[in-house]
């Protein structure tokens, strides 16, 4: 009968077994939360453009990001890229910072403001196209349930101040601007443009339909060739992409989060190291008798490597228990898409394991010290 080694060490002291488990199983989790809040903002940032129904997405030269910096472009764009053989329909989509009053309490809080076009050929969600006809009259809005509680009442038939104007709430749908924005409405671009106080001469972004049959690409370089350059002509995909990446790799949230896996991951290997180096140092004499008695060097890491994975299982199982239920939790008070998916579950388990093998492999250094002759 075979002796379980690695697992007799490693609960031989059960005391300090369970004190390296639970700074471990603290580590993991803060790898858990970072990369939640990383793949929540990468979500976030380009949330609105899922909404909407398109194959082409006309920006301006000064885009940056919807959240930051679209810019505008002249609505005539929009008639230019119509007459392309292989366009079928265009559409406006208008967005702009601003500010919610509910009037009861005059709590005022940042608002994203979104404009579009009444036609429901261009809305994804089923629940927003089919309450667009609610939009006809002036000055109405779609009000966004996820929107923080200072909006007030999320019901129909109340009002609020959109930047000063007073506008009636005939709708309801479900956003949630996450770090953009407190809250959302969305309205009819004739509503946006009185609201936002911009020119009617001026679009965020121009939506572009294809024909049954039309190649996107050769429609991109048609529109390319034949719109001014102070527009950008970009895949529905494409842009969504580039916008994310700029969240996550350049501004400060994105690196924030991604500097945080990093410190998380290092402090957990540096628990595990520092254990099974303690274990290591302790029990030197007893792996030089292995050695002694015949046991090569190779077993003695294996017996390592086993302890290593002990720990990392005892500690990732709690760590993915307490994260559910701090993802769920967050998710019900921030009302941020916060979800643990399985690429995530495995990702953090892949992390974890890479973990083991480094704190592991650093650790049995200290094997090749086992000399039989210090026995004697």
């Amino acid at each position: 009968m075979k002796v379980p080694l690695a697992w007799r060490n490693t609960f031989q002291n059960r005391k300090r077994t369970a004190a390296a488990v639970a700074g471990i199983t603290f580590s993991v989790t803060l790898i858990f939360m970072q990369l939640g809040f990383l793949k929540t903002a990468r979500i976030t940032s380009t949330l609105l453009y899922d909404y909407f129904d398109y194959d082409i997405i006309l920006v301006s030269s000064e885009y940056r990001t919807f959240l930051e910096s679209a810019g505008h472009i002249d609505k005539t764009r929009l008639i230019q890229a119509a007459v392309d053989p292989g366009v079928a329909a265009v559409a406006s989509l208008n967005v702009s910072r601003g500010s919610w009053t509910d009037p009861a309490t005059e709590a005022s809080c940042i608002l994203m403001l979104i404009g579009t076009d009444l036609n429901p050929a261009f809305v994804r969600r089923p629940e927003i196209r089919d309450q667009l006809g609610t939009l006809a009259n002036p000055n109405t809005a779609m009000l966004d349930r996820l929107s923080h509680p200072e909006f007030g009442p999320k019901t129909v038939g109340r009002s609020g101040l959109v930047n000063g104007t007073e506008v009636k709430v005939t709708s309801l749908f479900n956003l949630g601007m996450g770090f953009a924005a407190e809250g959302s409405v969305l309205t009819s671009n004739e509503s946006f443009y009185g609201l936002a106080r911009e020119s009617a001469r001026q679009v965020s972004f121009g939506l572009v339909k294809l024909r049954p049959g039309a190649r996107v690409d050769e429609v991109i370089a048609s529109l390319r060739s034949s719109l001014p350059a102070d527009v950008l002509v970009f895949r529905r995909d494409a842009l969504i992409r580039q916008e994310q990446e700029y969240f996550i790799s350049v501004k400060p949230v994105g690196i924030m989060f991604r500097a945080g896996v990093f410190v998380a991951f290092l402090v957990g290997a540096v628990i595990l190291f520092q254990v099974l180096a303690t274990e290591i140092s302790n029990k030197l004499k007893e792996f030089a008798t292995l050695k002694a008695m015949g046991y090569r060097d190779t077993y003695v890491y294996k017996v390592g490597f086993q302890q290593a994975i002990l720990y990392a299982v005892m500690s990732y199982v709690p760590a993915l228990l307490i994260s559910w239920g701090i993802y769920t939790v967050g998710r019900w008070v921030s009302r941020l898409p916060m979800y643990l998916d399985a690429g995530l579950i495995g990702f953090v388990l892949l992390l974890t394991a890479a973990m083991c093998v480094v704190s592991g492999a650093l650790a049995l250094r200290k094997v090749r010290y086992a000399d039989p002759a210090d026995l004697f």
